[in-house]
């Protein structure tokens, strides 16, 4: 029997009802007890997966993130979020003191008070830290903080944020770290460089050919990448495979690693991997087998989270992290107690405190030369390096 039209319209009336219903907008605390869900199934989501299954936008997921990550119920890494463990590490004997990863109050100055203006990405790894310890490394100059957050996604507008520093009158310096996606950048960039207002560029290198010439200061990877050769020789370690996540600090460190073993052959590198990124099941799996099959002893890796997988891929092969591998992390802010892991990181308080002195110092000094400052990360040994000598 043929339906009527009528029928068919309330039919279709009705499916569309369930589709509407199917996907309302969840409210913000429903939303991010799905996140948090899915966490409990998956160590490691992404904001485009987050998005597509919550049926919400990329920039509405990144604020989801962000509060979750600021009350500790998950780990913020580029492009999404790792579940975290609770766990309290209580085997960690050299480490630096904790990081927090959430930004404490500001110190209270009068708003007519000399202002910094600070644009570095949204609050995860280490950056936090730095922003509290830039609070009172510019209260000691008499100055205060303006901090606005920026993205490592392609859909922010830093030359907004660093105008709006510029319209600000009281602003007299600003301390930024410009997108690393090349187009993104590039208009950060050009807005530096045509900016009446000293500006220090922190952890980025100056594009190739760029006419911008502005202060930096940098974490000293190269070093640091030696730093973690001379500790992986001293164990016995000399078969070392090397693998690192796409960050806008990866290309400096698979240089300064690459500088080394064409530098000396007390270190055989078969393999150097670039591009992985932590939540890449597929691509981890494939490290994984590489490790395995190349009979390394010790694998340097950048950043946390792909080191964190990498250790878990490896334990689904039957190898174990220290015994039958020694991993280095460089960039180790966020290793989860769960999994101590011998780390190279930035100390947080020098890298504020440089920077905030790098341009008071221009302020003070408009026209002496361009400074570019670098500052060595520390190796924290939390065992995850054995002595492999007979």
């Amino acid at each position: 029997m043929k339906k009527s039209l009528s029928d068919e319209r309330r039919a279709d009336m009705a499916k569309n009802e369930h589709q509407r219903s199917a996907h309302r907008n969840l409210l913000p605390a429903e939303r991010q007890n799905e996140i948090l869900n899915l966490l409990t199934n998956h160590n490691v989501v992404t904001i485009p997966e987050l998005a597509q299954k919550l049926d919400t936008s990329d920039i509405t997921i990144r604020r989801d993130l962000t509060s979750l990550s600021k009350a500790g119920l998950l780990k913020r890494v580029r492009g999404g979020a790792m579940s975290v463990s609770s766990t309290t590490e209580s085997n960690d004997q050299q480490s630096l003191p904790a990081e927090s990863d959430s930004i404490s109050s500001p110190i209270s100055l009068p708003a007519d008070q000399p202002a910094i203006g600070v644009m570095l990405p949204e609050p995860s790894f280490f950056w936090p830290n730095v922003i509290n310890h830039m609070y009172e490394a510019a209260a000691r100059y008499g100055m205060r903080l303006i901090v606005k957050e920026s993205a490592y996604e392609e859909d922010v507008h830093e030359a907004d944020i660093l105008q709006g520093f510029a319209d600000e009158p009281t602003v007299c310096g600003i301390i930024a770290a410009p997108n690393a996606h090349p187009e993104i950048g590039k208009q950060t960039w050009d807005w530096i460089e045509r900016s009446s207002i000293p500006v220090v560029v922190v952890e980025r290198d100056q594009p190739i050919l760029d006419t911008c010439y502005t202060d930096s200061v940098r974490t000293n990877h190269r070093y640091g990448v030696r730093k973690a050769a001379v500790h992986f020789l001293q164990h016995g370690h000399s078969r070392i495979g090397a693998a690192f996540s796409e960050t806008p600090t990866s290309h400096t460190i698979r240089d300064g690693w690459q500088e080394i073993v064409d530098a000396t052959d007390k270190i055989d590198c078969p393999f150097v991997l670039t591009g992985m990124m932590p939540y890449d099941m597929h691509g981890v799996k494939e490290i994984a087998d590489t490790i395995v099959s190349s009979e390394v002893t010790a694998v340097l890796v950048h950043s946390d989270y792909l080191a964190i997988a990498i250790s878990q891929a490896l334990e689904q092969r039957g190898k174990h992290v220290p015994e039958d591998i020694s991993i280095i992390s460089i960039d180790g802010f966020a290793t989860p107690s769960s999994r101590p892991l011998t780390v190279l990181r930035s100390s947080a308080e020098d890298l504020a405190e440089v920077c905030i002195r790098t341009l008071v110092n221009r302020i003070q000094n408009p026209d002496q030369p361009t400074q570019h400052v670098f500052v060595d990360p520390i190796l924290v040994d939390r065992g995850s390096v054995v002595d492999c000598r007979d």
